[in-house]
């Protein structure tokens, strides 16, 4: 797997290659204690002419982890670094869950975004409490596949000392994505999944009125939509690629 150095150390990535002149670049961010193989089954769905990159955040998947402190903010300006080293145009930014709070960070900074897809990428992290009742998270996957999430999530964590954790984590809890999204002049798709969803949960994700938004529901999911629905999601950014 490349990686790319930057000042904290190195940042790990895949990328498919060229797809032709002309083609849209798939750019996916994973979620908290994730890696870029949660996208595997949703690229291999994707057709050939869209270029696949992914990345890994610091500290997860094989980058490297950094020895000083770093904040949620941090991690959006390495994603527009490497958009800018790779000289990605046209990019379809992926983002679930953190790595869609991430690309709401990214897209503002960066103008070679040109589609966000947001697949439970929170507005701010308290919605989801609100928005859904019941045990969704995992939606149906089986144990062997929770259990690989969770162990996952956990040597993540535990390659960071408690100290650096919880000031990253304090500033994914202060982040609030309500006045981008107001304001956002690119096409932004927010993806949920089904399961659990309670009456009036658009308005309990604060996901504010703009033309440029429009909101999918996924039925029969929960959380983890990268694994649980991948032809789903696949067709999804399949879908947007006609807006670049």
């Amino acid at each position: 797997m490349p990686s790319m150095n930057m000042p904290w150390g190195t940042m790990a990535y895949t990328d498919s290659g060229d797809a032709g002149a002309g083609a849209p670049t798939m750019l996916f961010l994973h979620g908290t204690g994730c890696d870029a193989g949660d996208w595997d089954a949703v690229i291999a769905a994707l057709p050939p002419t869209v270029r696949k990159v992914t990345l890994e955040f610091r500290g997860h998947g094989r980058s490297s982890v950094p020895n000083d402190t770093f904040t949620f903010s941090d991690l959006a300006d390495d994603v527009v670094q490497f958009i800018e080293a790779m000289k990605l145009r046209r990019v379809i930014l992926v983002g679930h869950s953190l790595g869609g709070m991430v690309g709401m960070q990214v897209a503002p900074r960066c103008g070679d975004v040109a589609v966000l897809i947001l697949l439970e990428g929170w507005t701010r992290l308290g919605c989801m409490g609100k928005a859904f009742r019941g045990e969704r998270f995992y939606g149906r996957l089986n144990a062997a596949a929770t259990g690989a999430i969770t162990r996952k999530r956990h040597t993540t964590m535990a390659r960071f000392s408690t100290e650096a954790w919880e000031h990253f984590w304090q500033s994914v809890r202060e982040f609030d994505g309500s006045g981008f999204l107001s304001e956002a002049r690119i096409p932004i798709l927010e993806v949920y999944g089904g399961m659990g969803r309670v009456p009036g949960a658009e308005h309990e994700l604060r996901v504010p009125e703009n033309l440029y938004i429009q909101t999918v529901w996924i039925p029969d999911a929960g959380h983890y939509l990268p694994i649980e629905k991948p032809f789903e999601v696949a067709k999804i950014c399949a879908d947007m690629a006609e807006f670049v």
